[in-house]
């Protein structure tokens, strides 16, 4: 495999750094305060890569509600825990790991060593307070020989009566997964485990391991009435079809499937019945207003296309003017570039057939996009509707040395306690733990359609228990040997440069900000942020 043709990495670069041009770039420096210890639920032997993932804690999200004292965070391999803000005492809310050996919910959770799967995601519903709802994705193997229904004989609160499982959605090629999305209804808000009810709204065909559906988010701006109120953004990766030299290359570009792209749905089943159509398995509304809604052969459910790994979503609103506001993902990319694109209804954001700022070839090797960059709207595989100027990311850094392996999530900073990084967007690398700071007006002002133009990026250093790291990795290591961990190293040595710190980003009610690490099982409060 090529690497991309290194002048043009230069010039990217550099045209990046100038595009920022101005006062010099502070040097931030944040500390960490570890905030929570969560439980081992991986292996401590450190036998395999795996083993050294001593708990897969992947997303912490504040409960809604008068009080917020509770953080809701789970683990990708099963369980979703309550985590009390005072005490910081750990409860068990929900296990969706009913594999051989196990006592949650689901008998085909697939979850597969060093990829995204198990219980993926979550998300509490905009009128939680008052409805109970909430949403989980989480991965399942159809080929294992049990049942799709849901066991609660270790949560019997939990009526399963009503429950069903849905007809897979196709996606072309071989079906290896599926991504399944759940509505879940929790008559007893106030209670440490699960009481109510589950409605699956989607299950969604995969061809590969890789690449899942990745996560869910609502516009925190809309209100009752508005158009946009419960309506539910959900990003789907392209479960590795995109890199394939088959048929199944088109697949994040095809509109008549629905992986590699970023859906829009009302999970709602009564909302706004006037501006929404009911969807073909019958489990949720979609939005008459999205953009292919009334293209023939299209799948209604897309917001926007061509994207290989969204994984994580967030939405950024402006305090000051709140209908200023973005809804960002963080895209996983191929051998060259990790990027993070802002999402616009409608908008193609390249691949399989674009990779970061440059042009994907068949044989996945990278060239220099055409001046006139235009590629086909593609309706199936035979069909297209015309051409479409691709949408490039606001942010692109390399592969090692210079960059990392795998973009993390990021989130731009609207807290108040830490000034330094007001109206910055900080993101990381998950296998190498780097940390970075971008300014998000200069990421608005990349978002121009040229490719060359990228908001440039800053290296944050990490201050944890009276030393300064230049990256998490040293961090996450020292922890995991803590605790028990017998590997002499982080995971994925073999497949990743540096070990594999495995990092998340998350950020409470307020706006405040915390690091969440795999390798070691560690939750670690942002307490303090400086600039020289």
């Amino acid at each position: 495999m090529r690497a991309s043709p290194p002048l043009f990495r230069v010039l990217v670069c550099l045209f990046a750094s100038l595009a920022c041009a101005g006062p010099t770039a502070p040097e931030i420096t944040i500390e960490l305060e570890d905030y929570a210890t969560m439980p081992i639920t991986g292996h401590v032997d450190g036998k395999t890569n795996s083993a050294a993932l001593l708990a897969k804690v992947n997303i912490l999200r504040q409960e809604p509600g008068v009080s917020k004292s509770r953080y809701f965070v789970n683990d990708v391999n099963g369980p979703l825990y309550i985590l009390d803000r005072n005490t910081r005492k750990l409860t068990t809310y929900l296990d969706l790991n009913g594999l051989a050996g196990h006592s949650g919910i689901f008998h085909k959770l697939a979850i597969d060593n060093l990829l995204a799967s198990g219980f993926i995601s979550f998300e509490f519903d905009p009128d939680y307070a008052h409805n109970g709802k909430f949403y989980t994705i989480h991965m399942e193997d159809p080929a294992l020989p049990a049942s799709a229904m849901p066991d609660n004989r270790s949560f019997p609160g939990f009526n399963t009566a009503g429950y069903a499982p849905t007809a897979p959605i196709r996606t072309f090629g071989t079906t290896e997964r599926e991504s399944v999305l759940i509505e879940w209804t929790d008559t007893d808000t106030s209670n440490s485990t699960f009481e109510g009810t589950a409605r699956e709204l989607m299950r969604l065909q995969y061809p590969g391991r890789i690449h899942p559906m990745g996560d869910l988010i609502f516009n925190p701006t809309a209100k009752p009435g508005d158009p946009d109120w419960r309506m539910m953004y959900v990003s789907t990766g392209d479960g590795g079809s995109g890199e394939q030299r088959t048929g199944i290359r088109n697949n994040p570009q095809r509109l008549d499937t629905l992986v590699g792209k970023i859906l829009r749905i009302s999970p709602g089943l009564k909302e706004q019945p006037e501006a929404t159509i009911l969807s073909d398995n019958g489990r949720y509304r979609i939005p008459k207003s999205n953009p292919f809604s009334q293209i023939q052969g299209a799948r209604k459910e897309i917001w926007a296309y061509g994207l290989r790994n969204p994984f994580r979503l967030t939405w950024d609103v402006d305090p000051a003017d709140r209908a200023n506001q973005h809804l960002i993902a963080s895209v996983i990319g191929l051998h060259t570039w990790e990027t993070i694109d802002i999402i616009h209804k409608g908008a193609n954001y390249g691949y399989s057939m674009r990779e970061g700022p440059q042009q994907l070839n068949p044989d996945n090797t990278l060239s220099e996009v055409p001046a006139e960059d235009q590629i086909p709207v593609r309706i199936d595989e035979n069909t297209t509707a015309g051409t479409v100027r691709p949408n490039y990311p606001v942010i692109a850094y390399g592969h090692n040395p210079s960059g990392g392996d795998a973009v993390a999530n990021g989130v731009v900073y609207r807290g108040r306690a830490l000034p330094a990084l007001q109206g910055k967007f900080i993101f990381g690398d998950i296998t190498t733990g780097r940390v970075w700071w971008s300014g998000f007006k200069e990421m608005l002002a990349a978002d121009d359609g040229d490719p060359k133009t990228m908001a440039a990026t800053h290296e944050i250093r990490i201050a944890w228990k009276q030393e300064v790291y230049p990256t998490m990795a040293p961090i996450t290591e020292i922890v995991y040997h803590s605790r028990g961990g017998q590997a002499e190293h982080l995971p994925g040595l073999a497949r990743v440069s540096g070990g594999r710190s495995d990092i998340r980003f998350a950020m409470d009610s307020d706006g405040e900000l915390y690091i969440l690490s795999k390798s070691d099982g560690m939750i670690r409060r942002v307490v303090s942020a400086t600039a020289k």
